[in-house]
């Protein structure tokens, strides 16, 4: 949570024309953009550094060894949301956000294994690209690790970004790609961009951060504003503490729990037998996004109401 990516914890779709900029704004960052012909970019070691800093620096980042943070998620255009938090302690995460008129949704991670679960896609395992974001989320150095949870961190340009002049810093492993918008004179991170695989294809996400606010000396993002198709959602953070969570917190639920089992049990049948393909066919199918495995995996597990098992994060 230090590096606080909420970003990636929920997918928003994003209508194209965000990204086309009005005309004065492009005026203003071919204006940067030219000026960086004259001014040499920093080191991405050096933006790293500085964005370290602004978040309080590494001995406050790397002081507490869990922390439980508080507050709401809403989309006011449709007048939904509700509380949500976020647990992360020796590496495991939790999120939990109760949304009114859907329910309670949660994702989890630990042990290198993530999942969720809601009540309209009930509990599923997550895989891939997503696996690997959350694994990041649940780091607890956060933005201290960036070298070592990103193959590639790069200083592409400067461009303007929710008014403010910002670097553009890059990170990138294979197909999953991060942008981050750093205000250059603060080091302040501004927002981001990012990509989130779905059923529907690759999804654009763009978050600007509104706020921050500094709990013992570590400042996060209180106030994050996202934009899908024109309606705007807001994540709010209002209280942060440090006290030890128990490690029965991150439990696996009992339907989390048998999607794991059903997994490693195929996995070891297809080890027994590599060369029937039904069987390796099964082992390498992902059961982290598609109604058709969740349900396949609820009646495994005797899960066939979602959201009866929604209950144990």
């Amino acid at each position: 949570m230090r590096r606080f990516q909420l970003f990636s914890l929920i997918a928003f779709v994003v209508s194209t024309a965000a990204f086309l900029p009005s005309a004065s704004a492009f005026a203003t960052a071919t204006a940067i953009q030219d000026d960086a012909k004259i001014a040499p970019l920093p080191s991405a070691k050096d933006v790293v550094a500085m964005m370290i800093k602004a978040q309080g620096g590494e001995a406050a980042m790397s002081k507490h060894p869990s922390s439980t943070i508080t507050g709401k998620f809403s989309m006011p255009a449709m007048e939904m949301g509700g509380p949500m938090s976020i647990q992360n302690a020796s590496g495991k995460m939790l999120v939990i956000v109760n949304i009114t008129g859907f329910g309670k949704s949660t994702q989890g991670f630990r042990d290198g294994i993530g999942w969720t679960m809601d009540p309209a896609s009930g509990p599923a395992l997550v895989e891939g690209a997503m696996l690997d974001a959350m694994k990041r989320q649940a780091n607890p150095r956060g933005d201290l690790d960036l070298f070592k949870t990103w193959k590639s961190v790069k200083v592409t340009g400067r461009e303007v970004f929710a008014e403010k002049n910002c670097l553009v810093l890059e990170l990138q492993t294979g197909q999953e790609k991060e942008v981050r918008l750093i205000e250059e004179t603060t080091g302040t991170l501004v927002g981001s961009r990012t990509t989130q695989s779905s059923p529907m294809g690759e999804i654009p996400i763009v978050t600007t951060i509104e706020a921050w606010t500094e709990f013992d000396g570590l400042k996060v993002p209180s106030k994050l504003s996202m934009s899908m198709i024109g309606q705007q959602q807001l994540v709010e953070f209002d209280s942060m503490n440090f006290d030890p969570i128990t490690p029965e917190t991150f439990d696996f639920p009992p339907a989390i729990k048998a999607l794991i089992a059903d997994k490693e049990a195929r996995e070891a049948e297809a080890k027994k037998n590599p060369s029937d393909p039904e069987t390796s066919s099964d082992s390498s199918s992902s059961k982290d996004t598609s109604e058709d495995s969740s349900s396949k995996d609820s009646s495994k597990d005797g899960s066939s109401n979602p959201s009866s098992n929604s209950d144990g994060g």
